[in-house]
């Protein structure tokens, strides 16, 4: 069923009247009629959030409304989110039923063979193949960091992604929307093959054609919204034709911030009388401290009540309660990798120098417990929401999740210099450029410039591991053989990697990382660990303290004989695309990443599969 939003609109008022907003939207402000047992699947996502905080009874205090949510639903302690565990896979995991060797998005930073560079970093027809792919802030339209010496390198973003093109202010500015209209089209990498350049948009990165749940929703005439973290490069969630999602708002993450004189966060760039931009002295970006991302995470909780009460993501306008809706949570992530945050942090400065503990340093930190409160009353708004409304209570079933968890989760992270690993290829082949990219934090990720070499580098960097284990103070080089172990647990690559489902088939491509380096737990790349600010991160390979996240599945409709159960099965975060499609009554395997993996729906729900 298609809407007609202006009729809506009309109809609502007169039903309505002129109110500002509504507690309860009318019936004829729900959406289209699902076949399935539910209508509405909402999914939130917390990054950081893992299994074993559920579990750990000193955050049971800061848990009430999640645990509510438990008390109505399925736990699932064992439940696994993609490796690497970055945020990119692990959300497109639970939209398309698919991990990163299916879908080919291995992180937001990654390396193509096979498309040239952004037009911003100089790409045309004749440039040579392969670039890095940089999807996340970087593609949003940006602002110069000092608007008197414009620098497209040293760029500030806004709130709604909008800005100058490559950060260039000669050029027109461009109102962002926190969505699609945030793309800066130069900053995408570039197929050529055509003979003409075109740019690759997020959805266009996705192989294999897949699509997401938002996909078949849309097609099924149902509404769709989202909001995560990236005004522009989160349209990947709109899978196949980058058209399937009806209310998207994802405010950037990374944009410079302050807070206004009613405390509610806002842009801390404005612009004078002759349209130049103005930055205020006291910005900040929303993820340096749990302050601001708390406030950020509540833009996003607005837009799911606004959602809720049969209104659009900003409030402006009448809508249809979206039949699939998400969100993303940000400040738990914060709070556990701040360098006063976390669990146990009792400080670390010998490989951590600026980690030197958080209050208490036993049991976790008041950051953490703080952002983990706020958090869980957010979850609580949106659940009273959904419950004060008899149209909605038995009819929508919520899905708690988390992209990824947080390594390590006790203690300190110990960091490294970024390029230990990238220095030793370099040196083991005798060439400065042997490695195209590296993508690092707890995992190390590698695109050789000559694949031939695999094999080769796979067996010399597991070499390293006999070596002693480096510290903050080692650093690489490209022409002295390495000295210590840069955090190497194992190396996997070819056959192996196949195996363990890292790639997609023994044989190296344009998009799978030549080499995946699995490091130490609590081992962490950054560009310099002696300014590094954070004691723990995300992206490794199977630890369980970053890819064993929260799963609970919940809703008042579920049947009573699962409420408040606990499945011990191992599950995968895949299996929520699944299960959303199966509580909606649309088939699973309109989906080519459940199709091509095989992934079924999370076991003990009660919700029928369906075949429709």
């Amino acid at each position: 069923m298609i809407f007609n939003r202006s009729k809506l609109a009309l109809a609502l008022t007169m039903l309505c009247g002129a109110s500002a907003s509504m507690a309860i939207p009318h019936r004829s402000a729900i959406a289209g009629e699902a076949p399935g047992q539910y209508q509405h699947v909402l999914i939130l996502s917390v990054d950081g959030l893992r299994s074993a905080d559920l579990q750990d009874p000193s955050l049971q205090p800061y848990l009430t409304n999640i645990n509510s949510l438990r008390s109505v639903g399925v736990t699932y302690p064992n439940a696994f989110t993609t490796s690497p565990s970055d945020s990119f896979p692990g959300t497109l995991s639970y939209l398309t039923g698919a991990g990163p060797a299916t879908t080919g998005v291995y992180y937001d930073d990654t390396y193509a063979r096979d498309l040239i560079a952004p037009i911003a970093n100089g790409g045309n027809i004749n440039s040579p193949l392969g670039t890095e792919a940089t999807y996340f802030e970087l593609m949003d339209y940006s602002i110069p960091a000092d608007p008197s010496n414009p620098d497209p390198t040293n760029v500030l973003w806004r709130l709604d992604g909008g800005g100058y093109e490559s950060g260039d202010p000669t050029k027109p500015f461009v109102q962002g929307d926190y969505g699609k209209g945030s793309i800066d089209k130069t900053r995408l990498p570039q197929n050529c093959s055509s003979g003409t350049c075109k740019p690759v948009y997020p959805w266009q990165y996705l192989s294999n054609g897949i699509n997401t749940i938002f996909n078949v929703a849309h097609n099924a005439g149902l509404y769709t919204a989202f909001s995560d973290k990236h005004a522009a490069a989160y349209n990947i969630v709109q899978g196949r034709g980058g058209d399937s999602i009806n209310d998207y708002y994802s405010p950037e993450i990374n944009a410079s911030v302050i807070f206004d004189q009613n405390g509610k966060l806002t842009d801390a760039i404005t612009f004078d009388a002759n349209g130049k931009p103005i930055i205020d002295p006291n910005a900040h970006v929303v993820t340096d401290n749990t302050t601001y991302t708390k406030a950020y995470d509540d833009l996003k909780v607005q837009a799911i009540l606004n959602e809720i009460n049969g209104r659009n993501s900003l409030g402006t306008q009448y809508a249809p309660v979206p039949n699939v809706f998400a969100m993303n949570f940000q400040a738990v992530s914060v709070g556990e990798k701040a360098l006063n945050g976390g669990i146990n942090n009792s400080g670390n400065p010998a490989n951590n120098p600026k980690a030197t503990g958080a209050t208490p340093t036993t049991g976790p930190s008041s950051v953490l417990t703080d952002a983990v409160q706020h958090t869980d009353e957010s979850i609580g708004k949106i659940l009273t929401a959904i419950r004060s409304n008899p149209l909605l209570a038995k009819n929508t079933l919520v899905v708690l999740v988390a992209k990824h968890g947080q390594d390590p989760r006790d203690g300190v992270g110990n960091l490294l210099h970024d390029n230990l690993i990238p220095d030793a290829i370099d040196y083991h082949l005798g060439d400065p450029n042997a490695v195209s990219q590296a993508t690092q934090d707890d995992v190390s990720l590698i695109w050789l410039k000559d694949q031939s070499k695999i094999s080769d580098v796979t067996q010399y960097l597991r070499s390293l591991r006999k070596l002693p284990l480096c510290t903050g103070t080692s650093s690489g080089s490209t022409t002295s053989a390495p000295t210590c172990n840069p955090g190497i647990n194992n190396v996997y690559s070819g056959a192996k990697a196949h195996q363990l489902g890292l790639a997609p088939s023994p044989n190296p491509d344009n998009r799978t990382p030549d080499v995946f380096v699995q490091t130490l737990p609590g081992y962490i790349f950054v560009g310099n660990p002696s300014n590094g600010k954070k004691i723990a991160e995300h992206g490794a390979l199977f630890t369980a303290d970053a890819t064993n996240i929260a799963l609970v599945i919940g809703g008042d409709g579920l049947p009573s004989k699962v409420k408040g159960t606990t499945v011990n099965d191992g599950v995968r975060t895949t299996q929520i695309a699944a299960t959303v499609l199966n509580a909606l009554g649309l088939n699973p395997n309109l989906l080519a990443g459940v199709r091509i993996e095989g992934t079924k729906a999370l076991p003990g729900t009660g919700i029928p599969a369906t075949s429709k």
